[in-house]
């Protein structure tokens, strides 16, 4: 299955070459400059991870992160940013982004952090799925073929 990523960056030489970057990894990337088209475009398409830039010009990137989140829970969202500081991690971890990137990007990096996301993030899904699904075998309620005969 091809995963999907959404670029949220205000500069286009970054939106292009990491949209040509993921592409050629076999990534199919939707790439936007501002908050207010990334979640129009999360509200109209699902994506798998989203790479969001700290500093947009209409929202902060910690802002954001919210917001991509109430509307696509399951999304891996990764913070870039080209002005790293202690003040922007703790922002990012308390707003809880998957992860943190600085620019300049070093590539393969970045491919195994989206990797490696995506996979905890199945993983983490798949186990809540089987737990679901044990918990149904291992519950009273569905143990029980005649409950009219307790």
């Amino acid at each position: 299955m091809i995963s999907s990523i959404l670029v949220i960056d205000d500069e286009a030489e970054i939106r292009d070459s990491l949209s040509s970057i993921l592409g050629d990894e076999g990534y199919s990337v939707e790439a936007v400059e501002n908050g207010k088209q990334a979640v129009r475009t999360c509200e109209k398409m699902q994506f798998d991870v989203a790479l969001i830039d700290i500093n947009l010009p209409d929202i902060k990137g910690t802002e954001l992160l919210a917001k991509l989140k109430q509307i696509s829970p399951k999304m891996v969202r990764i913070i870039i940013t080209g002005y790293p500081s202690i003040e922007n991690a703790v922002k990012a971890i308390n707003e809880k982004s998957d992860g943190y990137i600085v620019k300049p990007f070093d590539i393969p990096e970045l491919l195994e952090t989206i990797k490696r996301l995506l996979a905890e993030k199945s993983n983490e899904y798949f186990q809540m799925f089987t737990e679901v699904e044990k918990a149904k075998k291992d519950a009273p309620l569905f143990k029980y073929q005649h409950p009219d005969k307790w």
